[in-house]
């Protein structure tokens, strides 16, 4: 949430010149040679259209368009001045676990995947406390626009960062029920383990008790780590941005420590060793010190994650049930990536892409999300490609691969009863019963019954946490564009 923008993206088809017009029209001014960070995010230019940043390396943008937007995407453009971004010159190095893409004449284009993106961000100038505050209350006001009364925070927060979100929580400032990660990196972690996890902060409205990393990057990008190669780029298997031992070590403190973690894993190889850290750490597990609220006690206590499992080697999709990993989805991202995903991984590996019914019929606990602000915060919109698996305009007719599709009543507990299970909720949240908290969304229709292609359009009424109205709207929403 903290990388919210200040409109957020779309699921919309964006030409490249209109987003960078759009860049220059709120970068401001500044010398040219100043980095930031825009965003090339799951193939798309500022979550807009459906390239790879490969497609950008030989093109020549302003240094001076450049967006506010701040998202940690799987890929980062610097400025194309005459000056290299970051000292990054001709004969720099690709990192461990990233790529610094090139002109024709070998010249470094300014495009950084993954973990080369790090070269950049001692050049970013610090993010103020107020500023970060503001952008947290942007992004709770966008969110409680669409109804969502809770939202569990991917962003992968550092000490000061969540330092700021004590403070609004304390202070009451916030409309909506915040789950927050915190980053792996190694000051942010042992600063985690230090303070514990705290749950129910400021009346119920925070909670900070996952910490989250990386497994691999991006499809869009080619970042996410398969097995063998990408289809469409042959010699190419992709990144694994943290190390495998590394990524067992910080399995083995966060269940040792009893906190939830989160690893983002896209490709079969990614998700492949994020199963394996944590079933190693499983194995390993040490007695846990006590915590500010009791968790549950049954075997799945601690409730590991594995963020977007998109793309899973056929015989691992049964591990996420055995081993009692959630797979945490994100919908829109099918409908979105499907133009061109089986162009990357080829007709087999697609079969365990997506595979949402195959996953949950394996035994997987499944939770919904979006990846905002990747994809639209917007939950009818993943409720929608949850049980048609169609863009917008309905394409393509019946569905991709129709048979990983989900039913409404499953959609809807993606976003409910599964997403609060995810959290260590379910006791409290996820249904409308008694003894549960007054979180409701009301609708102007009823999306168990609207007829399908009606159901992006349902508008949100108002938006109710803890028994109080945080958010009324009333007007029906607009078509969104296809």
């Amino acid at each position: 949430m903290g990388r919210f923008p200040r409109s957020s993206p779309r699921p919309r088809k964006v030409a490249r010149d209109r987003e960078i017009a759009r860049s220059r029209g709120r970068g401001g001014g500044g010398p040219p040679d100043r980095p930031a960070r825009g965003h090339i995010s799951r193939g798309r230019v500022g979550g807009g259209e459906r390239v790879g940043p490969e497609s950008l390396a030989g093109k020549e943008f302003s240094g001076r368009a450049r967006p506010r937007r701040r998202n940690s995407g799987p890929a980062r453009r610097g400025p194309s001045g005459r000056r290299p971004p970051a000292g990054i010159r001709k004969e720099t190095p690709d990192p461990s676990g990233g790529r610094i893409l090139h002109r024709a004449d070998g010249t470094p284009s300014g495009v950084l995947v993954d973990n080369a993106m790090d070269l950049l961000d001692s050049a970013i100038p610090a993010s103020k406390p107020e500023d970060f505050a503001r952008r947290i209350l942007a992004a709770a006001r966008a969110c409680v626009a669409v109804g969502l009364t809770q939202v569990q925070d991917a962003s992968a927060y550092a000490p000061e960062e969540v330092a700021v979100l004590e403070g609004l929580a304390a202070r009451h400032e916030l409309p909506l029920r915040i789950y927050a990660t915190v980053s792996a990196e190694p000051g942010a972690l042992e600063t985690a383990f230090r303070k514990g996890v705290r749950v129910g902060r400021g009346d119920d409205f925070l909670t900070v008790r996952a910490i989250k990393t990386y497994a691999d990057g991006a499809l869009g990008s080619r970042g996410a780590a398969l097995l063998s190669d990408y289809s469409d780029e042959p010699g190419k298997r992709g990144l694994l941005v943290t190390p495998p031992e590394r990524l067992d070590e910080i399995a083995r403190q966060a269940r040792a420590n009893r906190w939830q973690l989160w690893i983002h894993a896209i490709g079969d190889r990614g998700n492949r060793v994020a199963l394996d850290a944590l079933h190693k750490a499983a194995g390993q597990a040490a007695a846990a010190p006590p915590v500010s609220r009791p968790l549950p006690s049954d075997p799945g206590a601690h409730r590991q994650r594995i963020e977007h499992a998109q793309v899973v080697a056929l015989d691992d999709i049964p591990r996420f049930g055995r081993e009692g990993v959630i797979a945490s989805i994100q919908p829109t991202h099918a409908t979105s990536d499907m133009p061109w995903a089986e162009a990357r991984v080829g007709p087999e590996r697609i079969r365990g892409a997506y595979a949402w019914r195959s996953l949950k019929n394996g035994g997987a606990h499944l939770a919904g999300g979006s990846d905002f602000p990747v994809e639209s915060e917007n939950p009818l919109l993943g409720f929608y490609a949850a049980i048609t698996r169609q863009d917008l305009a309905g394409r393509p007719a019946g569905g991709w691969r129709p048979e990983e599709r989900l039913t409404r009543r499953e959609a809807l507990a993606l976003f409910t009863s599964d997403a609060a299970y995810a959290a260590f909720e379910e006791g409290v949240r996820g249904r409308i019963a008694p003894g549960f908290a007054a979180d409701l969304t009301v609708f102007a229709a009823d999306p168990m019954t609207a007829p399908e292609k009606e159901i992006p359009r349902i508008a949100t009424v108002a938006t109710v946490v803890g028994g109080r109205i945080v958010g009324v709207t009333g007007a029906r929403r607009p078509e969104p564009s296809p």
